[in-house]
């Protein structure tokens, strides 16, 4: 039994040296005459051409154009939808807390720090993020996000509160001017 599967293991081996091959090539300079000479493999026609291989394969490519186009789309309008959904949280929220309040200046001033303090919260994450990968500063991604964020809300709690009173400033003195 040990010698019949050594010859075995002996014999696989040896299989993929052996000089035998599949195919053989076609001699081509045996084929032709010696006064004839060998026409250019290029102009020789083409029998291995499928046009059902062509048109499967235009197929796909315009399924795979057409699946980005509507990933694409389908992107675009979840986006436009989440912003229309968080503008109108905005203004709700803002039109309550100036009902509550009675007050039109303090629904401005609400309105005015959400939009503030959300822009500038993602502007600063990616500005903070860019500056991490650009000067190479040693923090992770999450931790440069968070940074760039909390610094983003504290600069839009700010700006919003500046602009509040720098308006509120305005409209008191253009009802200065326009009073009789």
């Amino acid at each position: 039994m040990q010698l019949l599967l050594t010859t075995l293991i002996v014999a696989l081996l040896a299989i993929p040296y052996s000089p035998a091959r599949a195919q053989s090539t076609p001699d081509t300079a045996h084929s032709h005459p010696s006064n004839t000479p060998l026409a250019d493999p290029s102009s020789q026609p083409d029998d291995e051409f499928n046009i059902f291989l062509l048109a499967i394969g235009i197929a796909v490519v315009g399924i795979i154009i057409g699946a980005t186009i509507i990933g694409s789309a389908a992107a675009t309008l979840f986006l436009l939808l989440l912003f229309t959904l968080v503008s109108a949280g905005i203004l709700s929220a803002g039109i309550l807390i100036g009902l509550y309040r009675k007050s039109v200046s303090a629904a401005f001033t609400t309105i005015l720090s959400l939009i503030c303090s959300i822009t500038i919260t993602i502007a600063g994450a990616a500005s903070f993020w860019i500056i991490n990968r650009i000067f190479h500063i040693e923090l992770t991604t999450s931790t440069a996000l968070l940074i760039g964020a909390f610094s983003g809300l504290l600069g839009g709690l700010l700006l919003s509160f500046t602009l509040a009173a720098i308006i509120r400033i305005f409209f008191n003195y253009c009802r200065q001017k326009l009073s009789f």
